[in-house]
């Protein structure tokens, strides 16, 4: 029943983003292509609708403002004479291009499509020959999860025209009104940073969401690595070697180990190999770089994810000698490199002190009190590296239904003075996570991602004082969106990055918040947005029966 509640759940996004698409195209006329089982696009109402199921069945001269195209996916490769020559690739795709001979000069085409696009080798032979006979593909959008409970597939749409575009737009659909939101920013040419708004990317870039999704969280995390040297594997290696099943890695000398195929770890000494030997690349390292700290960046989310984007093209993750290669790095200087290193084998001392900790601790009990006391303070110190590393991870996702960056709490950055709509703004966010389903409100972080804390605005309004500046915000929740909602709040002031900032964290409330006791918010993906009039009656009545 859940599955089947998800399933029609994300055809209403996918409903909604068609219809939006269809407004915005200036679409009169509609040609729909069901070759397909698969219900995808909905009924457009009050437009002029063409439904057929193969690309003959089109009614001679005549022209669409827009065509759907749903046609089974993965199928085997036909030839078709298109007059010049013979073409020989996917059925569906040489159903695609029939029909968009019916195209009008203006108009646009949907078609499902594999989640790799035309990204294949395969995909960019068949992309010229759009391009030859005068279409070409003008953006991907990532359809929710499971559209097709029928197969373990998520496909996506294709959209195309008439016209060439410098670069191409990707985006996914996320819920209602935020897929609506995105037909419009590719029809306004909106440009943001994020798939869940539209962004624009260079046409070869596309090879899946998947890595698109990855590369965005690299680009966050490589925020914290902006003052080091980016550089490609192949650039700090002195020689990559490999051997064949059943032969022998020798040990050298600043050398790592990086795995072919699946998730396991990198390592630097052949001892800690988990797999066989003809399993792992041994790139052997310039002086430049110390294969321990090489080893632990890629083993950081950071060098996860680089690894990760090089093999996301697979169905079963494996890496080749030029992946390899072209995997980045980021490079500090050697001296740091060493710090970084030493950092790691404190951390693995730790480990092993607290294992003797444990095994003393069973076979002495009565020194319990002073192997307490040394752990509380390691715990003290932990403690605080888990809660900034956890916002680190906050912010590399960006904002969401359930997170938001505000810059701060009351300072106007630009005046430098105390705002009440710049707290009102920070409120309506909360007040939107307890009428919606909960989420972080993280202040002290900038719209691109910058932990800008909150040191400036503690020293100007509040006289240095973190605990007049957490007073304040008690009693402007207290004042503005009341004292029965405290349950459902909590918030606390960490360090990052030698820098306050305040995470506030929202529960869903079990009953309607006001700001003001008047303004009503809801959260969606990811806008605050203020609900009135019989929008507002019919939420509450919904989300709070």
């Amino acid at each position: 029943m859940k599955e089947y509640q998800n399933t029609l759940s994300n055809k209403n996004i996918v409903n909604a983003f068609v219809h939006e698409w269809a407004i915005y195209a200036g679409a009169k006329s509609v040609l729909n292509i069901k070759v397909s089982p698969f219900d995808i696009f909905p009924p457009l109402r009050d437009l002029k609708t063409q439904e057929v199921k193969v690309a003959q069945d089109i009614p001679i001269n005549t022209r669409y403002d827009l065509i759907l195209g749903v046609f089974p996916l993965g199928m085997k490769n036909v030839e078709w004479n298109d007059g010049s020559k013979i073409i020989k690739t996917q059925e569906n795709w040489l159903e695609m291009l029939k029909s968009l001979d019916f195209l009008e000069t203006n108009g646009t085409a949907l078609f499902l499509l594999e989640p790799l696009g035309f990204s294949t080798l395969r995909g960019i032979a068949f992309e010229k020959v759009l391009n030859e006979h005068g279409f070409y593909v003008n953006a991907y959008i990532n359809l929710p999860k499971r559209i097709l409970p029928e197969t373990l597939i998520n496909p996506i749409f294709v959209a195309l025209s008439k016209k060439p575009k410098n670069q191409l737009f990707v985006a996914e659909l996320l819920d209602d009104s935020q897929a609506q939101e995105i037909a419009r920013a590719y029809f306004s040419n909106i440009n943001e940073s994020a798939l869940a708004r539209g962004k624009y990317i260079d046409a070869g870039d596309y090879s899946g969401f998947h890595r698109i999704k990855i590369r965005e969280q690299i680009e966050r995390l490589e925020t914290q690595y902006k003052t080091y040297e980016e550089y490609s594997l192949g650039d700090l290696a002195v020689e990559i070697k490999y051997v064949r099943s059943g032969e022998q890695l020798q040990e050298c000398d600043n050398a790592i180990y990086i795995p072919k195929v699946g998730n396991s770890q990198v390592i630097c000494r052949l001892e800690d190999a988990k797999l066989k030997h003809h399993n792992y690349f041994q790139v052997v390292l310039h002086d430049s770089a110390l294969s321990e700290y090489v080893t632990s960046f890629f083993r950081s989310a950071l060098g996860r994810l680089v690894l990760d984007s090089l093999t996301s093209k697979t169905f079963i993750p494996h890496l080749n000698k030029k992946d390899v290669e072209q995997a980045l790095i980021a490079l500090p200087s050697l001296d740091e490199q060493k710090t970084i290193v030493q950092t790691h084998k404190k951390l693995h001392d730790l480990r092993s002190a607290i294992d003797e900790f444990d095994a003393e601790l069973a076979l002495n009990p009565t020194r319990s009190n002073s192997i307490l006391s040394q752990l509380d303070v390691m715990l003290d110190v932990i403690g605080s590296l888990t809660d900034a590393d956890r916002f680190h991870s906050i912010v590399r996702e960006g904002e969401t239904k359930y997170v938001e960056f505000k810059e701060t709490l009351s300072l106007d950055i630009k005046t430098q003075k105390k705002e009440r709509y710049i707290e009102d703004s920070a409120l309506k966010t909360v007040v939107a996570f307890l009428n919606t389903d909960g989420g972080r409100l993280l202040i002290g972080v900038s719209d691109d991602k910058q932990i800008t804390g909150l040191d400036t605005e503690i020293k100007k309004i509040h006289k240095k004082n973190l605990d007049n500046f957490l007073k304040h915000l008690k009693n402007i929740v207290k004042d503005r969106i009341g004292t029965q909602f405290y349950p459902f709040i909590e918030y606390r002031a960490i360090k990052v990055d030698t820098k306050y900032v305040l995470i506030i964290e929202c529960k869903a409330s079990k009953t309607e918040c006001y700001l003001y006791g008047k303004d009503f918010y809801v959260r969606t993906n990811p806008a605050t947005d203020c609900l009135n009039g019989p929008d507002l009656v019919e939420y509450v009545k919904v989300r709070f029966k």
